[in-house]
């Protein structure tokens, strides 16, 4: 093809997929649902503190958190005294499922959606490496639950003398 060929032009302009990434989405899920964890059962929490404490902007949690209002996980209460809390036990709620609740499922490479969306997956050698990088990185996420990070949270905001701002 030609560089002046349209198809080849609107490839080359194409962005490159930023595969194995955390999205900002993710991030801010991820900080406000150890947030809430860390308010304890039963509590709710404005979504302003959430914004404040997580440096989180209000458009941004609100598109975070949908997913799991929508799936049950964090229920909400409009009005004064209202906010957002855990609808299910911090220790219920894996750091896989807040992940995959926001981005969907881990994807190390094209070939692990579905077996027939590549050509080569009887034969490429690459591709029981790229299974067992998914599997033993959804082992890993599933091991560590909300009560787990909220635990940690409250022993490195105790530390530092402050509060937990950021999941990494």
């Amino acid at each position: 093809m030609s560089s002046t060929d349209p198809a080849a032009r609107k490839k080359a302009k194409r962005p490159r997929a930023a595969p194995m990434q955390i999205l900002a989405t993710t991030e801010a899920a991820i900080r406000a649902m150890v947030y809430l964890a860390m308010a304890g059962p039963g509590k709710r929490v404005s979504g302003e503190e959430i914004c404040q404490k997580q440096e989180i902007t209000p458009a941004l949690l609100i598109k975070s958190l949908r997913p799991f209002v929508r799936n049950g996980l964090v229920a909400t209460v409009r009005g004064v005294g209202g906010g957002f809390g855990l609808a299910k036990p911090a220790e219920s709620i894996t750091l896989l499922e807040i992940i995959e609740a926001v981005q969907g499922p881990l994807v190390f490479n094209e070939c692990l959606l579905k077996s027939d969306n590549c050509e080569r997956v009887a034969s490429c050698p690459v591709h029981p490496v790229w299974r067992e990088i998914r599997e033993n990185t959804e082992k890993t996420l599933s091991l560590w639950t909300l009560s787990d990070l909220a635990r940690s949270g409250r022993a490195r905001s105790s530390l530092s003398g402050g509060s937990v701002t950021s999941s990494g």
